[in-house]
């Protein structure tokens, strides 16, 4: 096991440098020049040229990559061209409402999404099975971006049961937090439920089909414990996998969601960045999702093992 995760971790490597190369490649295919987007449009050549020069946007760009890169290396993203502040900072000032939000919009998901999908599997065929396939079809179809404005105009406008924007920090209230927190989280994680019950439901169909779960139940055992003890570890791999990729999806879905419902996350805080063409906070905020996500990756790796012995890590 240890030997498989140092082999990970050094895969990592090349992985953040194709993705850091490729974030900084895109972000300066951008139409538009930060420094006139500073100085605006009335600004003259000259002013635009110093300022230019000042924020080394003047140098080559293979050049402005290798220092960017040997920073990056070093925990150094670089400064906002419009803050001043470091961006490293800003995003560990913004990243723990980010992962407030999509560990509350995960959890909302696989409480929805596991138990409908092993109801959707023990009752194929059924009314529930229907039902099921009905939600998991909407799930995957409706925009999250309308989802989080309907939830806005119900819940919010009409009955009061939310605040429609805003944020307070779980840790100092926990209550009121979570109430600011639960539109946000259950209009990201929708789509999640809907695609890991779908998972669900398809892993458990094939593992019942297999002789073993045949011979537990000819043995007299419950279906409960059929389900239980039996059928659902073995049929959670592929589950699980969803759930990982899911969940690093779930961090780029933050972008919208946190837009929406005016959140102070990584994902406005992105947006915002975009269009103000601040490349060093930019270039910082994807390629920490990315890291992110290639962690999320490792740690679901490692969990195969707990749910397969079978697997064997090399």
């Amino acid at each position: 096991m240890i030997r498989f995760i140092l082999k990970r971790v050094l895969y990592l490597a090349p992985t953040l440098f194709i993705v850091a190369a490729l974030v900084f490649l895109m972000m300066h295919l951008i139409p538009g020049d930060p420094a006139l987007v500073i100085l605006g449009q009335d600004a003259t050549p000259q002013a635009v040229a110093e300022l230019r020069r000042d924020l080394g946007l003047d140098r080559p760009l293979p050049a402005q990559f290798g220092m960017w890169f040997a920073n990056v290396l070093r925990g150094d993203f670089g400064v906002s061209i419009h803050s001043k502040l470091p961006v490293a900072q800003s995003i560990m000032e913004r990243f723990p409402v980010t992962l407030t939000l999509t560990t509350l919009a995960m959890l909302f998901s696989l409480v929805i999404a596991i138990p409908s999908g092993i109801l959707a599997a023990t009752h194929h065929n059924t009314g529930h099975d229907y039902l099921f396939m009905l939600f998991s079809i909407l799930g995957v179809s409706i925009p999250g971006f309308w989802l989080g404005l309907i939830g806005l105009l119900i819940f919010s406008v009409h009955l009061g049961w939310f605040p429609a924007t805003g944020y307070v920090s779980m840790s100092e209230n926990f209550w009121q937090g979570l109430r600011y927190m639960v539109l946000p989280s259950v209009t990201l994680g929708f789509f999640m439920a809907a695609v890991v019950a779908r998972m669900t439901r398809s892993s458990m169909l094939e593992v019942f089909r297999l002789e073993y779960v045949t011979h537990a139940r000819a043995k007299g055992l419950s279906e409960w414990k059929v389900v239980t003890k039996h059928a659902l570890k073995n049929a959670f791999g592929p589950t699980l996998t969803t759930i990982g990729i899911q969940y690093g999806l779930l961090l780029g879905g933050a972008v919208v969601t946190e837009t929406v419902f005016s959140l102070p996350g990584l994902g406005k805080y992105l947006v915002v960045s975009i269009y103000m063409r601040d490349y060093p906070v930019v270039q910082g905020c994807i390629l920490f999702i990315a890291v992110v996500n290639m962690l999320i990756n490792l740690a679901v790796d490692i969990l195969y093992g707990y749910f397969d012995p079978r697997i064997e890590y090399q």
